[in-house]
């Protein structure tokens, strides 16, 4: 895959030209971002670059797939659990112990007070790395969280949704990083305007996806009182 609205198989930057790569993983990303900045001595500080970015993006960028959901487990007598490691942003927490899913009342962490006795949780905060609930499991009880998990590209994790489609904000986004480091202003400059512009197209994007369809229903639904579920 190659860089998305891309008319040319180049780019040019000042006094030089930097040929277009693929970039379908984190390893070709890596490659990527050392041949923009066409700075051999800089190929072991590519994936400082790309975690730099990350960190950026994970704050700029609520994409609805990074909305996902972990099944989590409680301590008997405990009333942590802790958050997932890709943990970035909370949405609810949900009891599914007994076969249905209850969504738990969410609370800000110093506002309420604990209960000290073992029972079935009702209540929910964010509080440092756990999750803390409003009582201690009576049992191991079981929870399902759905929260917004991190951008993190690794070797074991080489690809995202992200990358595969939108790999232009992840370069970009890199090569930003990579220009405050070579101290380079007007390199950041363009490397700036171009994430500022693929970012801004992407939001707009995801905000359209989000838009509430209207629903189209039988007539007869709208009708009063000439309707039976059972008939029609």
């Amino acid at each position: 895959m190659t860089l998305e609205g891309a008319v040319t198989p180049l780019f040019f930057f000042p006094k030089r030209r930097v040929q277009a790569v693929a970039i379908t993983n984190y390893s070709e990303l890596k490659t990527a971002v050392q041949t923009w900045l066409d700075r051999q001595d800089l190929s072991a500080n590519a994936a400082d670059f790309i975690t730099l970015a990350e960190s950026r993006l994970n704050r700029i960028l609520p994409l609805r797939v990074n909305w996902t959901d972990a099944a989590l487990t409680g301590v008997p007598g405990s009333r942590a659990l802790p958050l997932p490691e890709n943990f970035v942003e909370p949405v609810a927490l949900f009891l599914t112990t007994f076969g249905v899913r209850s969504r738990l009342t969410p609370l800000i962490a110093g506002t309420f007070e604990y209960g000290t006795t073992n029972g079935v949780p009702s209540a929910w905060c964010i509080n440092g790395s756990n999750i803390d609930l409003d009582v201690p499991c009576d049992q191991a009880h079981a929870f399902a969280f759905r929260y917004r998990k991190s951008f993190a590209l690794s070797d074991a994790a080489p690809t995202n949704w992200l990358l595969t489609n939108h790999p232009d904000v992840y370069l970009f986004a890199a090569l930003v990083e990579a220009a405050f480091f070579i101290e380079n202003p007007d390199f950041m400059t363009g490397v700036h305007q171009r994430l500022d512009l693929a970012v801004g197209e992407l939001t707009a994007k995801e905000g359209r996806s989000h838009k509430i369809a209207t629903l189209i229903v039988d007539p007869a639904l709208l009708a009063a009182k000439n309707f039976n579920v059972q008939t029609g």
